[in-house]
């Protein structure tokens, strides 16, 4: 197919230079001579251990055998596994009726096989009775403790036209399904769907007046949808994917092409910390919302993406926004003096809209905000 042939203007530009210092340069020479770093190495040690309750696996079926344990199996020096460590530390501070380990599959590698751990980090949630729950959702401690309030519950909630508007709210996406009592084909399928997706998704079933319907309550985008196309397994799987999406969803190697492929023009918004992605996203969600069928609103690291900044009109490795044109290449990046905000970015796009800002060229210079 044609599309397949399609390449991101973004791809390629993900060189990066590293220089380490010794560590001898980072100590005063004063107290160099006095310490070396086997005196430090208990003290990094401690620290890089902090979050984690390592346990073997003699210990780990006993934690199993006496209740509920959400376990988190890591290599400790993967990337992955380190950004987890602070999320994890939250989770046990937080988390009462769940005992909460993790395994060093760098120390437990035959474990870490015999329980079906190829990828790091791994979050499982282990029953006494030998059943267990994979989490595929976001590694953030909030995001666990939803898994963890979901799992409390079963897959599939039966609810009435009473209690409906309170499961409706009870999650950040929640899907109910209004099913014929008589179609119980249509009702096995929707509960296949949902034991697939409870880890990440609140599903409930309540009786259909007329037609059968999916709804999506996205109460995180503050998104409702439904459909009535329910004729197999996979028109279930495939709205829910749909809705799941977020409204300013993060640009990644992975995704960046289907970006570009809708031909919709893009707003990135280059980020240095999660902190200002989230400040970001919850700043826009209702003017992405508002402007969903003509523009892609998306996050990218500015580290990852610096050379792609640049292109863009950005600051290699700096915060920024620019607006872009896949369709004939045209870049508008944010020069308004004003702090990007809802408001802001709605006057700059309407002047975008009405000509009143000349589209940025390479060699321009104003390569920052």
């Amino acid at each position: 197919m044609a599309s397949n042939m399609m390449e991101s203007p973004l791809s390629g530009h993900n060189s990066l230079t590293l220089t380490v210092l010794p560590a001898s340069s980072l100590i005063p020479q004063s107290i160099n001579m006095k310490f070396n770093l086997n005196h430090l190495a208990p003290f990094l040690l401690a620290s890089n251990t902090l979050a984690w309750n390592h346990v073997a696996g003699s210990e780990l079926a006993k934690r199993i055998a006496n209740g509920q344990t959400l376990i988190a199996y890591v290599l400790p020096d993967e990337k992955g596994s380190q950004a987890l460590e602070q999320e994890w530390m939250t989770i046990q501070e937080t988390v009462g009726n769940t005992d909460v380990v993790s395994v060093d599959c760098s120390a437990e590698a035959e474990l870490c096989d015999r329980d079906g751990v190829s990828s790091f980090p791994a979050i499982r949630l282990r029953q006494a009775d030998g059943g267990h729950i994979r989490y595929r959702g976001p590694r953030k401690a909030a995001s666990i403790q939803g898994f963890l309030r979901r799992t409390s519950r079963p897959a599939v909630s039966y609810v009435t036209d009473q209690n409906r508007t309170a499961v409706e709210s009870i999650d950040d996406l929640v899907f109910v399904g209004q099913l014929i009592s008589r179609d119980k084909t249509l009702q096995r399928q929707f509960e296949t769907v949902a034991k697939i997706y409870r880890d990440r998704y609140s599903f409930a079933i309540t009786k259909a007046h007329q037609v059968p319907e999916l709804c999506c309550y996205n109460n995180l985008d503050g998104v409702h949808a439904s459909t009535t196309v329910l004729n197999a397994p996979a028109s279930f799987e495939s709205f829910i994917k749909e809705c799941a999406e977020p409204l300013i969803p993060q640009m990644t190697r992975q995704n960046e092409l289907s970006f570009y492929q809708t031909r919709k023009s893009i707003v990135h918004y280059f980020v240095r910390s999660e902190k200002e992605r989230e400040e970001y996203v919850t700043e826009m969600r209702p003017l992405a919302n508002k402007y969903k069928e003509y523009l892609h609103f998306v996050t990218i690291d500015a580290d990852e993406y610096a050379d792609a900044a640049e292109i863009l009109g950005i600051k290699r490795g700096s915060k920024g926004l620019t607006v872009q044109n896949p369709n004939n290449g045209d870049v508008f990046p944010y020069r308004r003096k004003e702090k990007v905000s809802a408001g802001a970015m709605e006057i700059f796009l309407m002047d975008i809209i009405n000509g009143k800002i000349e589209a940025w060229r390479p060699g321009s210079g104003h390569d920052e905000l």
